[in-house]
């Protein structure tokens, strides 16, 4: 418990000196071990010290349900998408309806994409091309991504520095 609540006094020291507005989430993975009293607990002891939110793992619908009611801090959930220990799913309704105010889905990302990353892999094995977006679709999908990475701009800084414009619009 000491060592514990240590980082997260030293993880809000450092939130308080650098950046205010960076929120410092207490997680405590002692539910599925010493049950959900003991996480709250953590979770409590945390929220004393500066903690903004916490996180506790319930195992089951009976302590996700109890968690927000007995915890200090707003919880957040983390959606286990495929995990084999058997915590419960919910929606977004659901989790508001029991006092969460987030949810991390951990999983969506890295689930999604090998899935749909496997699919068009065979396809391209056994078609030897993928047709599963038109040329529209990419050019609209890469120029998105450029445009998240500032990818212009990076341009830019090599036209400037390294390279002669050679060639038209991107």
């Amino acid at each position: 418990m000491k060592e514990f609540i240590d980082k997260i006094k030293m993880a809000c020291r450092a939130r308080d000196t650098i950046d205010k507005r960076f929120v410092i989430i207490a997680r405590s993975d002692t539910c599925r071990f010493e049950g959900l009293n003991e996480a709250i607990k953590r979770i409590n002891k945390a929220a004393a010290v500066g903690a903004d939110l916490g996180l506790v793992f319930p195992c089951n619908n009976k302590e996700a349900i109890a968690a927000p009611k007995k915890s200090k801090l707003p919880l957040i959930w983390v959606q286990s998408r495929g995990n084999r220990d058997g915590r419960p799913l919910y929606n977004n309704k659901e989790l508001q309806e029991m006092g969460y105010i987030g949810c991390i889905d951990a999983q969506i990302h890295i689930g999604i994409s090998y899935y749909f990353l496997k699919k068009a892999l065979k396809e391209i094995k056994r078609t030897g091309d993928y047709s599963g977006l038109t040329k529209g679709d990419w050019v609209e999908i890469r120029q998105e991504i450029e445009n998240l990475c500032d990818l212009e701009d990076h341009y830019s800084v090599e036209e400037d520095t390294v390279e002669k414009k050679k060639w038209g619009k991107r």
